[in-house]
């Protein structure tokens, strides 16, 4: 996350064919999102539900209004930035996902109320930039961020020992799915322009 948190006011609206829209800012709708962004659900039904979680109606441009969810789910990046900044992490490590906030909701609790103080189950307000930005400051003593390390490590060059052990907490902490991975770059284009083809037929 590059955005400027501390002069700037975080976003709670965005701009569809020129015209401000109110988005749901609360963090709990972003993990709500990357349940459905891992989900075998039809597009169709996972693009009704994006925006039925974040705009208050349903905009008109669909294609635009798809695209400033993504947006604001990344933080402000663009998807490239967003793929391209995958891609240099997982050139020095394994292509497992690091982490799923549904999936990894209870170590993420617990990370949030060990470094923190913070009760997620509990807090009323906290904007998803916010939560995104804690969360990539978790230290190291976390579980979650141990796990986070086990997933994403190459075990190359390590002694057979070590690399048993990293093994088995892979195995035990894994998130893949037997299904092809899309990057997000991919996965986001095949989703608007389904929805341009919904929107022209």
């Amino acid at each position: 996350m590059i955005y400027d948190m501390i002069t700037k006011e975080l976003p709670s609206k965005v701009v569809i064919d020129g015209k401000e829209v109110p988005i749901n800012t609360d963090f709990r709708v972003g993990i709500q999102l990357d349940a459905l962004l891992n989900s075998d659900m039809k597009d169709e039904e996972r693009i009704l539900k994006m925006l039925i979680l974040y705009y208050p109606w349903i905009p008109k441009n669909l294609p635009e209004a798809i695209e400033k969810i993504l947006w604001f789910y990344g933080c402000g990046e663009r998807v490239e930035e967003q793929e391209e900044t995958k891609k240099r992490y997982v050139r020095k490590s394994t292509g497992e996902p690091a982490y799923s906030f549904s999936k990894d909701a209870a170590y993420i609790y617990t990370a949030f109320k060990e470094q923190y103080d913070i009760d997620l189950t509990e807090i009323q307000d906290l904007h998803w930039w916010k939560f995104k930005a804690l969360f990539d400051s978790l230290n190291e003593e976390t579980q979650m961020k141990k796990i986070m390390y086990y997933r994403k490590v190459s075990t190359s060059g390590m002694d057979r020992d070590r690399r048993a052990y990293i093994n088995e907490m892979k195995k035990l902490y894994s998130l893949s799915k037997d299904k092809k991975k899309m990057t997000l770059e991919q996965r986001n284009a095949s989703w608007i322009a389904y929805v341009k083809s919904r929107k022209q037929g």
